[in-house]
Parts: C-alpha cells; sequence; structure tokens
C-alpha cells in the first residue's frame, strides 16, 4: 500500500481549500456595515440575514439526516451480503442428500450468520439512536430483525429480504429528499443574501458561493481520503485473514 504517496496532497488539498473559506468568511464579516441607517431598510436587512441563518441551520440538518442515511446504508449493504449467504445456506439445506453432519455443519453456519446480522443491526446508531426501527429527525428506517429466520424456511426468508428491500428504499429516497432539500436551500439562501448584499459593503451573494464551493471541495478531498484509508483497510485485512 502505497499510502504516504497521496496523504501529503490530500492534506495540501484541505488546507487550501480551508484557507479560501476563511477568506471568504473574513469578507462576509466584513460586509455586516449596513450602507445606509435608515430604520426601516435596517429591519429588512436584519430579517434577511435572519433568514439566511435559518436556511442554514436547514442545510446543516439535512446534511446530519444524509451522513445518518449514509451510515444506515453502509450497514444495509452488510445486512443484505449476510442475507445472501443465508439465502444460499437455505438452498443446501433443502436438498436431500445431506447427511446429519452436513445438516449439522450448514445448521452451524447459519446460526453463526444469522447472529453477526443481529449484530450488525444491533451496532448500527447514530447519535446513541438506533439506525433501523425507530423515528429520527423525520426519517422512518423499517425496522430489521433475523430472529425468526430459521434452516430450511424460505418463508420467512423471503419476508426478510422483502423488508431489507424496503429499508433500502427508503434510505435512497430520503437520501434524494434531503439533498433536493438542500439545493433549494441554498439556492433560496443565496438569493437571500444578494439580496442583502444590495445594502451592504461586500457582494454577499458571491462571497457565499465561493464559501460553499471551497467547503464542497474540502469535503470531497476528506471523503476521497476516508474510503481510500478504507480500501487499503479492507486490503490488509484480507492479506491477514
Amino acid at each position: 500500500m502505497n499510502v504516504s504517496k497521496t496523504a501529503p496532497n490530500s492534506l495540501l488539498s484541505i488546507n487550501t481549500h480551508k484557507q479560501k473559506e476563511k477568506e471568504s468568511i473574513e469578507e462576509l464579516s466584513s460586509g455586516n456595515k449596513i450602507k445606509i441607517s435608515n430604520a426601516a431598510m435596517m429591519q429588512i436587512a436584519e430579517a434577511l440575514l435572519s433568514d439566511a441563518s435559518v436556511m442554514s441551520q436547514s442545510v446543516q440538518n439535512a446534511n446530519e439526516s444524509i451522513a445518518m442515511l449514509q451510515i444506515a446504508d453502509g450497514v444495509l449493504q452488510n445486512i443484505s451480503n449476510g442475507a445472501t449467504k443465508l439465502q444460499e445456506l437455505n438452498v443446501r439445506a433443502n436438498s436431500a442428500s445431506l447427511n446429519s453432519d452436513q445438516r449439522a455443519m450448514l445448521q452451524k453456519e447459519f446460526t453463526a450468520q444469522k447472529n453477526a446480522i443481529h449484530d450488525a443491526i444491533q451496532s448500527a446508531t447514530f447519535q446513541n439512536k438506533p439506525l433501523f426501527g425507530s423515528d429520527m429527525q423525520n426519517l422512518h428506517i423499517s425496522k430489521l430483525s433475523p430472529d425468526a429466520l430459521s434452516l430450511g424456511d424460505t418463508n420467512t426468508m423471503e419476508e426478510f429480504l422483502k423488508s431489507i428491500e424496503s429499508a433500502a428504499q427508503e434510505i435512497g429516497s430520503g437520501i434524494n429528499e434531503y439533498v433536493s432539500s438542500i439545493n433549494n436551500l441554498l439556492v433560496s439562501r443565496t438569493n437571500t443574501l444578494a439580496a442583502y448584499s444590495q445594502m451592504a459593503d461586500t457582494d454577499m451573494a458571491k462571497s457565499v458561493a465561493l464559501l460553499e464551493k471551497e467547503g464542497l471541495l474540502e469535503q470531497s478531498t476528506l471523503y476521497t481520503q476516508a474510503h481510500k484509508n478504507e480500501m487499503d483497510t479492507q486490503r490488509l485485512q484480507a492479506l491477514l485473514v
């Protein structure tokens, strides 16, 4: 693994974006001086800034919800892979050619895989709350449980697979909804700050657009590096098996 060559480049990129973010924030801060002293206009300006602040908080909330859904999606992928293995074991268990020892080995493997799925579901939390089967931030992901599964029972296996599919649809729909909401909020906030900038020293809309761009680039760099670290870890684990 050649991690050392890429890490400094990522760090340099992150620091560059952070510096540009800092410059944009300073420019925004310096633009808070309104050109006019008319009381009515001051009230309008304050209302615009208040609206922009509320939108910013809504964007942050939506991003937290997306983060939660992405965690749930990652766990669900592992659960789905485990369910596929259980389904394969079920098919093998229905073979009439199996002797008692072979069936016992299948049962042991089935139980171990079932317990692994159960542990994955129980450990899937966000802010100390379970991801599956609870309502958080206007979201609901269906409850998942492998407890009813038994070797050779195709009916309960099909029901469990359906519950996984339902949870996947809820996660995908939730992510799409929040991404759309964020896009709309960013447009509205930029327009609101553009209106405010007509009364301020700084072009707010331009500065905010730059700030958002650098923030997204920094986030993208972090995600890329995190993904690479995860892949490197998986490769190392594979070598150690």
